[in-house]
Formats: C-alpha cells, structure tokens, sequence
C-alpha cells in the first residue's frame, strides 16, 4: 500500500509549470500520479492538508505558509480534486487534519496486515518507519527503519520526543534544547513523557531550561506526536464522484484541458482506477 503526501507531488506540479499552463494543478497531478501508481502497481491513497488545522489552532505559528490551493488558486486545486476522485483515486481530506494526521492513522490502521510505502520526504514521518514501513521521497529516496538513527541521531521510537527537543523551523516549532543535549537527555532519561513533570536530577543549567520550557515543549510533543493514540483511527476518505470518468471529461472541456477531454480517457488512466479499487477492498471502504 502507498500512502502518499499528496500536497508533495501538487506543488512539484505547481511549480514545474506555473505560469505555462492555465490550470497546472489539474493538468499534471493526474499524469504524475499515473506514472507513479504504474510503476508500483499497488494500493494507494492520497493524503491532503485540511482548510483549517487543528495545530494552527493550538499554535498559530504552526506552518506559518501558503497551502497549495492558496499557492495555485483554489479553483485548480478544487477542479484536480474532482478530476483525480473521477479517474479512481482515494484521497483524504478530513476538517481539521493535516496530511499528516491522516498519514499516519492510515499506517496504524494497516501495520502488520501488508509492507506500507509512505510516498513523502517529511522526516515527520520517520517516528512511524518499521519493518512493514517504509519511507520513499524526492531527496533522500527509500529510507528504512534502520536507516533513522542515522539520519536522525535516535531510534523511530524516539523521533518525535526529539523533534519535540530540538524544534522544526520548518513547521515554526521552537527548539527547546540543542541535538547532542536532546540525544542524551533521551538516552539516559527515555520518552518525554516519562519525565516532563518530573524533577531530573541533571546539570543545573539544562534543569533551568526545561523548567523555563517545560509549557512550550509539552506543546512540541502534541504537535509532532503522530502516534496512534494522538491521531486516532483513519477518517472517512473522500469518495464523491469516484470513478466516474464523465466527470473528469466535463472538467476538461471546461478547463481547455485536451487529454481530459479524450475518448480513450478511462484505458488511459485505468491503472489509477484498478489500484483505487484495490485500495477500497483494503480499506473496505
């Protein structure tokens, strides 16, 4: 099964022809993802970022940037979602959740029952690598559960307390603690949440810093934690219009979009339709 972190092929599409073709959104996701699905040949889904996050909520600098919809228009954006849904894909895209929530209460939901591929090069996603599963992204290609501590400086199972030391300027997640003192610290001390509320007997200075931060790092925790307690179970995937090709067809006339428009649409795309249905007999939906 690959579950993919669909905003990461919108925006490589979003870029690649921005300013060169009307709708770039709906002209070149569903080809990049053809090319991708045939050459796997397995189950997939696709895994979308929400209008509004729970995590912003909670922490208002929290992906301080633009979405893909506000990036490319949420027409092209709405239009893609529509046409992809119509050509057999299973997408998520639940209120309030971010991809990655979605992400990962998807690989919970599926460990141990099938090998999962997580198409994405976020290291968000390193906590949730194990035997089973796999990570496969642009920059560092195919990274496995025992390539982490290697990358990382710490096990899967530690990844999110240490991103949760060491902050994500990325995600705009403040750094607590420096990397070498957050790798000893959770050496020696284990999960965060064994001794957060704790009174650690370790150098003073460190000591001060985690009282001072102690607030702010429990926050870290909750917006990097993407285990199957913090995530919960997978939601409802978004299935209006799925598989109906008339569909896609209608958005291409409207959109001057040529190969949407072709009579050979559905033998064209039909990879993306009979790995959707796979990936519906999996998820059972």
């Amino acid at each position: 099964m690959q579950i993919i972190d669909a905003g990461m092929i919108a925006f490589a599409a979003f870029h690649a022809l921005k300013g060169k073709v009307p709708h770039p959104l709906t002209f070149q996701v569903p080809r990049m993802l053809r090319a991708m699905i045939a050459e796997a040949n397995d189950a997939y889904v696709l895994c979308w970022n929400a209008e509004r996050l729970r995590k912003v909520e909670l922490w208002p600098a929290y992906r301080d940037r633009p979405e893909i919809w506000e990036e490319a228009g949420r027409a092209d954006f709405d239009a893609m979602l529509r046409v992809l849904s119509a050509l057999g894909a299973v997408q998520f895209r639940s209120d309030w959740w971010e991809a990655d929530e979605a992400i990962a209460a998807l690989t919970h939901s599926l460990e141990g029952t099938r090998r999962i591929l997580i198409r994405s090069d976020d290291k968000d996603f390193f906590q949730l690598l194990s035997g089973s599963t796999r990570m496969l992204g642009r920059r560092r290609g195919l990274v496995r559960h025992s390539d982490v501590k290697e990358i990382m400086g710490v096990t899967p199972a530690y990844a999110a307390d240490f991103q949760a030391l060491t902050g994500d300027p990325v995600d705009g997640i403040p750094r607590i603690l420096p990397p070498a003192a957050s790798k000893q610290l959770l050496a020696t001390r284990g999960h965060v949440r064994d001794w957060i509320d704790r009174d650690l007997r370790i150098e003073a200075g460190l000591k001060w810093r985690l009282n001072e931060s102690r607030e702010q790092l429990r926050l870290n925790l909750e917006l990097v934690d993407l285990s199957a307690d913090a995530v919960g179970p997978p939601r409802e995937p978004r299935l209006e219009n799925w598989g109906d090709i008339d569909v896609a067809r209608s958005i291409g006339a409207d959109l001057d979009i040529t190969y949407l428009r072709s009579a050979d649409l559905a033998d064209e795309f039909a990879v993306l339709r009979e790995c959707g249905e796979r990936t519906r007999d999996v998820l059972g939906v």
